[in-house]
């Protein structure tokens, strides 16, 4: 048996005989790998991937979910969500990221169900999310000193979340300050040890939309590469995640030529037209290869019925893709987009 099946046995024992899974000194990704929540795979091999997207989430404030708990039915969650992740493996993805952040719910024992469940690899993040004016902050974000919010982030790599054994395959962040806050600029350094640590890719939810004020959101991404760059962080590790978000273009160029990922991740039906222009210009520009694409899709709600609505994984598939072909895009620049240049942002970096 190949090291990599040996690695996919292993992390399918525990489920098969009801046990917990990987422990502390299971495998760890080193440079080339990816981390995903059944242990480290080579990013060659994580095929066709959506590079943003979400299953299970709490959305409540980060108070009420401290003060009302919820569980999840893990059956429900199955029962919703595995429809949707089967039906894109029958269409050739292979990898999902989930981006949902540390206090929006994030579940990595029921992702390990659910990536086992439906064949796919499955990637979650660890980090702080700042952003939606704060609700999801927890106290020890504002307690604790840049240094040991990144042990703490680190201790997740190291260790495993929450004693379940699944290390995270990313750093997620939430910040939407233009300027950016004291706070805002302490987690971004906590990332920055993380990242020197951990080999690991900062995502950074960046808002707010420019609709509103173009050009805003896109000083909010450059003062965080900024800050990044200058904690020896290299651009190549920062993704600028909803970038879509920002209405002036030639940010987007700008920063995909100082190496960071632009992520257009918030694709919906009806928006091909969009979305085939966006591309379409860094196409143009020669930098398809910083791209990354997705829907931020999914939701599973905890305290709604039935989850609440579940936006499907396959429009990406079924609409956006045909769409680019159909606008001039081959074949091999299609793989850019969604197998080699995930594979290529996800992978950890050697130190």
């Amino acid at each position: 048996m190949h090291r990599r099946e040996l690695i996919a046995a292993l992390a399918a024992m525990p489920l098969a005989m009801g046990l917990p899974g990987p422990a502390r000194g299971a495998p760890r990704a080193v440079a080339g790998q990816v981390m995903t929540v059944n242990g480290p795979v080579d990013a060659a091999e994580l095929g066709l991937t959506l590079a943003h997207e979400h299953l299970y989430a709490d959305l409540r404030p980060h108070s009420e979910q401290v003060a009302e708990p919820i569980a999840p039915d893990a059956e429900d969650v199955l029962r919703v969500a595995l429809p949707y992740l089967r039906r894109i493996h029958q269409q050739g993805c292979r990898t999902l990221v989930d981006c949902t952040a540390t206090t929006l719910g994030r579940n990595p024992g029921l992702l390990r169900r659910l990536s086992q469940a439906s064949g796919l690899h499955i990637v979650t993040v660890t980090g702080a999310y700042l952003a939606a004016g704060g609700r999801f902050i927890p106290p020890y974000v504002h307690e604790e000193s840049e240094e040991a919010l990144a042990r703490r982030w680190i201790a997740e790599w190291q260790d495993g979340i929450d004693g379940t054994g699944v290390r995270p395959g990313l750093v997620k962040l939430g910040i939407e300050g233009d300027p950016l806050t004291p706070l805002e600029r302490k987690v971004l350094l906590a990332a920055a040890r993380t990242q020197r640590a951990t080999g690991l890719a900062i995502a950074v939810h960046t808002g707010p939309w420019a609709e509103v004020e173009p050009g805003r959101n896109a000083r909010c991404a450059f003062a965080q590469l900024d800050l990044l760059e200058g904690a020896g962080v290299p651009a190549s590790a920062w993704i600028w995640v909803h970038a879509q978000g920002e209405v002036q273009h030639e940010h987007h160029v700008r920063a995909a030529r100082r190496g960071a990922w632009v992520s257009f991740d918030g694709f919906r039906p009806g928006q091909e037209a969009r979305y085939v222009e966006m591309l379409g210009r860094m196409r143009d520009e020669g930098l398809l290869g910083q791209v990354l694409v997705s829907q931020d899709a999914g939701w599973y709600n905890a305290g709604q019925a039935d989850g609440g609505e579940f936006n499907p994984f396959d429009p990406l598939f079924t609409a956006l893709v045909p769409a680019l072909r159909e606008g001039g895009f081959d074949e091999a620049q299609v793989r850019t987009l969604f197998v080699h240049n995930p594979a290529r942002a996800l992978a950890v970096r050697g130190g």
